[in-house]
């Protein structure tokens, strides 16, 4: 673990580096862990993926959070795959099924209206 010491900011100020180990910052847009360095964005499970399992085995290739749980980014938990793959998995197929007919956000908002 390095020491963590303070050191000067480009526009004014410090900030603190060093010490604490970080994972990166939850993103909420994307639902997962990143990580900024340098102006240029990284996923956090692409970067354990090209760790632990090589690089991407094909273009295009994915990472699969085998549990279905974004914020779980274990080596064991990862694997490479295809969007078809990722789209495929049970809890988001069952995730699109429950968001059809009458259970459909819109359907929810017109039927809420309705009642006020």
């Amino acid at each position: 673990m390095l020491a963590p010491y303070r050191g000067p900011m480009p526009k004014g100020g410090e900030r603190s580096y060093g010490g604490t180990p970080t994972f990166g910052v939850w993103n909420k847009q994307d639902a997962r862990f990143i990580i900024v360095v340098r102006g240029t964005t990284y996923k956090v499970a692409r970067l354990v993926a090209e760790a632990f399992h090589g690089p991407a085995p094909f273009d295009r290739a994915v990472v699969i959070h085998l549990d279905e749980n974004a914020a779980n980014n274990r080596a064991d938990n990862l694997a490479w795959g295809t969007q078809r793959e990722n789209l495929n998995a049970p809890g988001f197929l069952e995730y699109c099924r429950g968001r059809t007919g009458d259970r459909h956000p819109v359907a929810v908002g017109k039927r809420r209206r309705a009642r006020s």
